[in-house]
Order: C-alpha cells, then sequence, then structure tokens
C-alpha cells in the first residue's frame, strides 16, 4: 500500500508513522521518504486498519493510486 502523507515534514514525523504502524504489525515493512511525503507499507493488516493507526498518531493520510 502506497500512501501520501502531507503533514509529515520531518524525521521525527516518519519515526512516528512507523511507530504507529509496527505497533499493529511488528513484521510490516515501511519504506518513507520524506522528501515527496510518500510511505509505502507492506503489512499484512488490511489498509484501514494501518490509515487508521496513522491517522491515530495525528497525521492525514491519503492512498495513492
Amino acid at each position: 500500500m502506497e500512501l501520501t502523507i502531507p503533514d509529515m515534514s520531518c524525521g521525527g514525523c516518519a519515526n512516528a508513522i512507523k511507530r504507529a504502524v509496527t505497533s499493529l504489525d511488528p513484521a510490516a515493512r515501511l519504506d518513507i521518504d520524506v522528501a515527496v511525503k510518500i510511505v509505502k507499507v507492506t503489512s499484512t493488516l488490511a489498509p484501514e486498519r494501518l490509515v487508521e493507526a496513522i491517522e491515530a498518531a495525528g497525521f492525514h493520510p491519503s492512498q495513492r493510486t
């Protein structure tokens, strides 16, 4: 799943997103590019659960097509 996160602006944001996702799925793989505000997540969890976790961390993701 690939998400755009417009309010991700620094490494601290990236770490918060990583913690939120891995708290639900410790085996999740994340590829985070702060410069272009994109997060790629490989997980067995439903995309909705991942989005909810990121939103709970204070960010506003939207799924890329």
